[in-house]
């Protein structure tokens, strides 16, 4: 997924200006703690993998919680734990999880995907996937339910470019436009990535996303920057864009012109 920071594998509000500020007032400790229970839980298993064994898990820091163009943080840090099953066969499954703010200067959420899928090589050059993923969002303040479900297909070429397409049946959003509940959308995305000397790579993605089934309008967003790994460990600096459309959907919770920094550990 191209425009967004999940510091992979992967919902809004940031001003449209530069700022680099790690774990900028995190005010998430509740949901932090919970995040970190959860994920330990999932991960559990993985206590005795080995570097070349098919458990993987990672923690990241990002400055802002960046997912399809839209801020899901408002300007605000967020702290993300993964834990991953890659089987030898093709298959994966596994579970992700990040604070998040539904309500500018509100109370903190915690947003939990549950994944799996295979991928599957065409030729030597050539990868195509199919990823399940049900989005969940505990502790959450709002009213209403804002748990769905994501289908995508996607294909790549060697690890320098992949393009995806995926469908929403059941997403609820609400938007300066209005509230839409349990309606459909797709989202086609693409991004690339050009390997630099001495770990250093560059990275940009873009996505249009078709929410007419909701709003009666879609927008574009995307994302370019520099990625950077040393073993275990991977910073990433990135600015997003994103059209007016994001701007009238969201509001202040549009993305476009930020500057997002993301330190990721992998075990």
């Amino acid at each position: 997924m191209p425009t967004q920071n999940k510091s992979t594998p992967s919902a809004a509000g940031a001003p449209a200006k530069t700022r680099v500020r790690i774990l900028k007032g995190m005010r998430t400790a509740p949901v932090v703690l919970q995040l970190i229970e959860l994920m330990a839980l999932a991960s559990m298993p993985c206590v005795a993998w080995s570097d070349d064994g098919p458990w993987s898990a990672s923690i990241a820091a990002t400055t802002d919680y960046v997912y399809r163009g839209v801020s899901q943080t408002y300007d605000h840090g967020a702290l993300q734990l993964g834990a991953n099953y890659q089987s030898s066969m093709g298959w994966f499954a596994g579970a992700w999880g990040t604070n998040v703010d539904p309500y500018p200067r509100g109370q903190s959420a915690l947003e939990l995907d549950l994944y799996t899928g295979f991928h599957q090589a065409l030729s030597d050059d050539f990868n195509a996937g199919f990823t399940y993923t049900h989005y969940l969002y505990l502790d959450d303040p709002r009213p209403d339910h804002y748990d769905y479900d994501q289908f995508e297909l996607s294909a790549s070429y060697l690890d320098r470019l992949v393009a995806s397409v995926s469908y929403q049946p059941d997403l609820t959003q609400y938007s300066r436009l209005g509230f839409a509940e349990r309606r459909p959308s797709v989202c086609y995305e693409l991004a690339g990535r050009w390997q630099l000397p001495m770990g250093f790579a560059l990275e940009a993605g873009a996505g249009y996303y078709n929410l007419h089934s909701l709003f009666g309008v879609g927008y574009w967003a995307g994302n370019a920057g520099v990625h950077y790994v040393y073993r275990r460990i991977s910073l990433d600096l990135s600015r997003f864009l994103a059209d007016s459309s994001a701007t009238r959907l969201y509001d202040g919770a549009s993305a476009n012109g930020t500057w997002v920094l993301s330190a990721l550990v992998r075990f």
